[in-house]
Order: C-alpha cells, then structure tokens, then sequence
C-alpha cells in the first residue's frame, strides 16, 4: 500500500500530527485523515509513504522494523531532519482546492 501525505492540510502540532500518524501507521485501512491525499494499492507486502511536509518531498518504503518504531512514534522518527512544530497555511490550501473544478485530475 502506498499513501501520500500532505502536511499542509493540516494545521495540527508536531505533537498531534505524531500521535495521528502513529496511529495511521498502525492501521491504515478505514482511517481518514485531512492530510491523507491518497491511498493506492500498489500490491507491495510493505507500506510506502510519499509525504509533502516542510518543502520537501519524502517518500519511504518502510521496513517491518520501521513501520513497528513508526507506529509509536509516528512518521518523523523516520527522518533525517527536524520538522517544523507548528503547520500552518491549511485553510488557505483548502481553499484553493474548493476553487478547482472536479475533474481538474489531482492535486
């Protein structure tokens, strides 16, 4: 399974957003998130994460023993940088996204 997570539609604290994503990771079937853009069955055994947060682009195929440590501890012990504390900006996403028109193909 492969999920694609927009941090900027959500304005919630590092603290929050690593309790939720934790819990995300933990069962990612059923679970609907703001700053989940999409979810695509790639037929893979292992969970794959393309993450858009703090201007940049992640994407992390992770291991047994890394979606374990992710479930607890959420997505950013995975990465090799300090992200921000606080997003902010998501009502100013959603409304640019409300303006699109439906078939405008993705975000």
């Amino acid at each position: 399974m492969k999920v694609v997570i927009d941090r900027d539609l959500c304005d919630a604290n590092l603290a929050f957003c690593q309790r939720c994503s934790a819990a995300f990771i933990r069962h990612p079937e059923g679970t609907d998130r703001l700053c989940i853009r999409e979810i695509v069955e790639d037929g893979k055994d292992t969970l794959t994460l393309k993450m858009f947060t703090d201007g940049r682009t992640i994407e992390l195929e992770l291991t047994d023993e890394q979606r374990d440590l992710a479930s607890v501890e959420g997505w950013e012990s995975l990465v090799d940088f300090d992200p921000a504390l606080f997003s902010s900006g998501a009502l100013d996403r959603w409304r640019e996204l409300r303006a699109l028109p439906a078939e405008h193909g993705g975000l």
